[in-house]
């Protein structure tokens, strides 16, 4: 069984290539495929989000709104997953859209209408949002990918769980067949022949 762990940008619709590649993994592979898709937030997920749309890194209030917006979608995705990961992933796409004129400004009613739109439970969805905000779920994220030394997103860590092989990065993989073939090659190459990128 492969494990795959992809990191994306809550803010960030650069991380669609990558995810729609880790898909279409999971559907066309003969192997099971267990994704987990992780929120990565920090200083330089925001300022690749800043440079991005052409605004300035260095701009602090701008710096902050763009973090407290991050942060709202991160949360938004961890209340989700709780009624299950595709409507958690679904609600990820659809609250990005909000940000794609480069204005990183998180609108509550727009979320909240997506989450009825995608099928979600309002009322469980409050209330494990207020609580989810009282716990550190994002910054289980966070140590996540500093153990695998992930620190831009998009990226992704393949494992296969039936040798002893060591994970293996592949950074920003927006490409299917790069990542069909590393997977392969995972799969293939005898325990301790590989090491992450």
């Amino acid at each position: 069984m492969l494990e795959i762990f992809l990191f994306v940008n809550p803010l960030g619709t650069d991380c669609r290539q990558a995810e729609a590649a880790v898909r279409r993994l999971q559907h066309e592979s003969l192997e099971k495929v267990d994704l987990h898709v992780a929120m990565l937030l920090n200083f330089q997920v925001v300022t690749a989000s800043l440079v991005a749309t052409h605004r300035d890194p260095k701009d602090l209030a701008l710096r902050n709104q763009l973090t407290k917006a991050a942060y709202e979608v991160a949360l938004d995705f961890k209340a989700a997953q709780l009624q299950g990961n595709h409507k958690a992933r679904q609600l990820l796409l659809g609250e990005q859209e909000m940000f794609t004129d480069g204005d990183f400004t998180y609108d509550p009613a727009f979320a909240m209408a997506l989450v009825s739109g995608y099928g979600l439970n309002q009322a469980a969805f409050i209330d494990d949002r207020k609580r989810l905000a009282q716990t550190p779920c994002i910054d289980a994220d966070q140590q996540l990918a500093s153990q695998m030394g992930v620190t831009q997103a998009p990226d992704v860590v393949v494992f296969d769980t039936t040798n002893q092989n060591p994970g293996v990065r592949l950074g920003n993989t927006r490409n299917y067949q790069r990542l069909k073939a590393v997977c392969e090659k995972l799969q293939l190459t005898p325990p301790s022949m590989l090491h992450v990128l």
